[in-house]
């Protein structure tokens, strides 16, 4: 009886860590949608605070410096962080001719472009993930193709064909694994 104590002890220990290992929940075509918005609110994010760190550079005559700060580690939200330090600094330096940041947003193919391609790489790097075979026009995603759409950003027949376009490129590196993380 001394002896079985310790056992069952012991298996119960090993059973209770090893359950949330065995019983992780695999990501959902939702959660990737919900990424997918959490990474396009990043890089607005960025995009301001770069705009923010450019006035404030140019105000105080500082050298030019749009290297972004540690947190923004992903290659699109340093992107995002660049172009925003640019606008922010011009429009100091050269009043009147920068834009506002709303103005230096990417234009509506740029936009649709990215839409796509952010769409692409969340579909891809699942398809992978779950074991099924490259197929990026399958996807409900790429036959709607306005994820994203606004009347500002154009028409529908030219945002979709934008956007398709990028779905591809990202589904091709999400699914090979070689996009930004």
């Amino acid at each position: 009886m001394k002896l079985s104590m310790p056992v069952f002890l012991g298996a119960a220990l090993v059973l209770g860590c090893a359950a949330p290992a065995i019983a992780r929940p695999v990501a959902s075509p939702q959660q990737y949608q919900s990424d997918q918005d959490r990474d396009r609110e990043r890089n607005t994010q960025a995009y301001n605070d770069g705009y923010a760190q450019g006035q404030s550079d140019a105000r105080g005559h500082a050298i030019r410096n749009d290297r972004a700060a540690s947190e923004w580690t992903k290659e699109d939200d340093q992107r995002a962080y660049r172009q925003g330090y640019d606008a922010g600094y011009d429009n100091i330096m050269n009043p009147g001719s920068a834009a506002t940041p709303a103005d230096r947003m990417p234009r509506g193919d740029q936009q649709a472009e990215q839409f796509g391609y952010q769409d692409g790489l969340a579909a891809g790097r699942y398809d992978q993930m779950k074991g099924n075979h490259f197929k990026p026009q399958d996807h409900d995603l790429y036959k709607d193709g306005l994820h994203g759409w606004t009347t500002a950003l154009g028409t529908k027949d030219q945002f979709k064909q934008l956007y398709r376009e990028g779905f591809v490129r990202g589904y091709e590196e999400g699914y090979k694994g070689s996009g930004p993380r």
